[in-house]
């Protein structure tokens, strides 16, 4: 995926960058900010594709 970095200011909680930095093992801020992100999507595309498996009734079939 193609980078599309776009220079933004947020107002974030400091306490919560670093303990992202700690979790992640992030050298910068904005480092840790993109894998917590990068996280999130995944973990929503994990759900929702897990939610389309058990919607179908093949959640059971398939991991058994």
């Amino acid at each position: 995926m193609a980078a599309n970095i776009r220079k933004r200011t947020y107002n974030l909680d400091g306490e919560m960058i670093g303990r992202v930095r700690r979790l992640y093992d992030a050298r910068t801020d904005t480092e840790a900010i993109q894998k917590a992100l990068r996280k999130a999507i995944d973990d929503k595309e994990i759900e929702v594709a897990l939610d389309t498996l058990l919607r179908a009734g093949r959640f059971r079939t398939l991991y058994r």
